[in-house]
């Protein structure tokens, strides 16, 4: 997945990155001990001398004797690189965006930068497929509440975190936590409003508008995620405040 990385193009998140790393001469980077550390150090080394592709961040580092005798002797390669530059993307101290991406058709196309939209369009579509196509007995039960719980438990709120949150730095287990907190509010508040609807709470309903609410969040999420990349590709300041 990282490989496929290296068209595109990236920039310094500026509002964060100050906070985040502190910027170091290469001579000080290389005799870091910590080899993720020191990794994350030379993508942001190589983004500053105006590195603007991930590809020119790889081509710089490894044409540097110093750096390549050090990825030598500590059995790094191209691949630990690019590992360095999605972890520092994934951190939100550098922006990665791909110069071809023109529009936000475009941008949903790319299954890596709407992730969130087509997650939640498969388990939706997985879940649909369980309630409607398979049968209600053993063992298939327990494949319709696992999914289905996913479906219900998991999806709106994942969907609602990264609309609300998505450039602030979560790990994997407070997003998930903050998912499943969310879903747990959203869910019910939408069977209420169900139950004052013509159609009531059935279970076309439930799957209809929980579909409909989870796939609509998941769309201004990733809307939402375009717009600050094309904020960063244009340069603009974004007023946080």
């Amino acid at each position: 997945m990282v490989q496929r990385k290296v068209e595109e193009e990236v920039r310094v998140s500026k509002d964060r990155a100050k906070d985040r790393i502190e910027y170091k001469r290469i001579e000080q980077i290389l005799d870091i001990q910590d080899r993720d550390e020191m990794l994350e150090h030379l993508v942001l080394y190589a983004v500053r001398s105006n590195c603007s592709k991930v590809r020119d961040v790889v081509n710089l580092l490894m044409c540097n004797d110093a750096v390549k005798a050090r990825l030598s002797s500590s059995s790094m390669s191209v691949d630990d690189i690019l590992d360095a530059v999605k972890r520092l993307a994934h951190k939100k101290v550098i922006m990665l965006y791909n110069s071809n991406i023109t529009s936000f058709k475009d941008y949903i196309k790319n299954m890596y930068l709407s992730m969130t939209l087509w997650i939640t369009a498969m388990v939706t579509a997985v879940t649909i497929l369980t309630i409607y196509v398979l049968p209600d007995a053993m063992p298939w039960s327990i494949v319709r509440i696992v999914v289905g719980g996913a479906f219900v438990l998991f999806i709106p709120g994942y969907a609602l975190v990264q609309l609300l949150f998505p450039s602030r730095e979560m790990d994997i287990i407070e997003r998930v936590a903050l998912s499943i907190g969310l879903s747990v509010a959203v869910v019910p508040l939408t069977g209420f409003l169900l139950n004052y609807s013509p159609w009531g709470i059935r279970l076309d309903p439930i799957v209809a508008s929980m579909s409909a609410l989870s796939i609509a969040l998941a769309l201004a999420s990733v809307y939402r995620a375009y717009t600050m990349n094309v904020k960063m590709l244009r340069g603009d300041e974004e007023d946080e405040d």
